[in-house]
């Protein structure tokens, strides 16, 4: 009988109402006889998987007519998921009634992201809001993982993005401008690849020696780049671009594509890359695509030492997004980039 309660146990798992007639019960092991059937539903009936409704009332053998499923009993990952989330600490924002309801396999493999976001919010939230990839970054080290499968998590552990102070953040305009710099003979830029270094590090620009802030937006720096002299209104002036982008191979081959630029001096962003090594580079690119001529370049430009650091992670699969850095670290490279072209301002 404990093979039959268990087999009818297995078809309840999966069943998608709450509660069902006897009769689909009784349809779905239509090959068994009445006397296999009704032991095995009153052995669930009798440990609290199963009750009765009773206003439907009773068959001819005292089986009701109408049955309420009680996940909590049905599945035996209820207890399995309650004692680790006690022996791990996981933040009590978090509700883990959706995996009570699915096998144990859901739970085992959400776990190693459920137990982050609890270590994120276990440290209380920040004050202000962050951009979706931002966020992403701060919590999973993934900033793509929010994008893909993380919107899921979130959602089966019954939170909402604004409950992670996630603000939608729109496109930011390509180009920001600062005047007092167009006033000289040579003009710094620095494009930056994703929405979230810009967002930081617009608020500084006035304080900087930068003619521009420019929003990359991945490859789309390559194809407008030659429009830069005129979009600034100065096209007979000498117009030095900074680029810092992720360390991938997709960064280091749109940096050589921007880099072909007729119309402006395309120049590594060096310190950026340099405040990279202060945190752990993820895995997650392990499956890119390798393009060994972009480099040497990069290479050259960061120096031996660092070149063999940098190579390292590549040859790993490891990457650093630009959301890595923070605020201060953003400011910090910036004056380090611009500070030691001294001789052009």
């Amino acid at each position: 009988m404990d093979a039959d309660k268990e087999t009818v146990r297995q078809f309840l798992q999966t069943y998608p109402k709450k509660t069902l007639d006897l009769d689909v019960l009784q349809d779905a092991f239509a090959s068994w006889d009445y006397s296999r059937f009704r032991p095995a539903v009153a052995a669930l009936l009798a440990d609290g998987s199963l009750i009765a409704v009773r206003s439907a009332g009773v068959d001819f053998s005292g089986l009701p007519r109408r049955l309420k499923r009680v996940p909590a009993k049905l599945f035996s990952s209820v207890t399995t998921i309650q004692t680790e989330a006690i022996q791990l600490a996981l933040s009590e924002k978090l509700d883990f009634s959706f995996y009570y309801e699915q096998p144990l396999t859901a739970w085992q493999a959400d776990l190693p992201y459920i137990r982050k976001l609890s270590a994120w919010l276990s440290q209380g939230l920040p004050q202000g809001p962050a951009s979706l990839q931002q966020r992403s970054w701060d919590i999973f080290t993934d900033e793509k993982y929010l994008l893909k499968k993380g919107s899921g998590l979130l959602k089966r552990l019954g939170l909402t993005t604004a409950d992670l102070k996630i603000c939608d953040q729109p496109d930011p305009l390509m180009m920001a401008v600062h005047p007092a710099c167009l006033q000289k003979d040579v003009y710094h830029h620095l494009v930056v690849e994703n929405k979230a270094p810009y967002g930081r590090l617009l608020p500084h620009l006035p304080d900087l020696p930068l003619a521009s802030l420019i929003f990359g937006g991945g490859w789309k720096i390559a194809a407008n780049l030659d429009f830069l002299p005129r979009q600034c209104g100065c096209p007979d002036g000498r117009h030095i671009v900074w680029y810092f982008g992720d360390f991938d191979w997709e960064g280091l081959r749109i940096w050589q594509a921007a880099a072909a630029s007729k119309a402006v001096e395309v120049r590594l962003a060096v310190p950026f890359y340099e405040a990279f090594l202060a945190y752990e580079a993820p895995q997650g690119k392990e499956n890119q695509q390798r393009e060994e001529s972009v480099w040497p370049p990069f290479a050259a430009a960061v120096g031996r030492e660092r070149a063999g650091m940098f190579r390292s992670l590549l040859d790993s699969g490891r990457y650093y997004p630009q959301e890595a850095l923070t605020e201060s670290d953003l400011i910090k490279a910036l004056k380090e980039t611009l500070y030691g072209t001294r001789t052009f301002f």
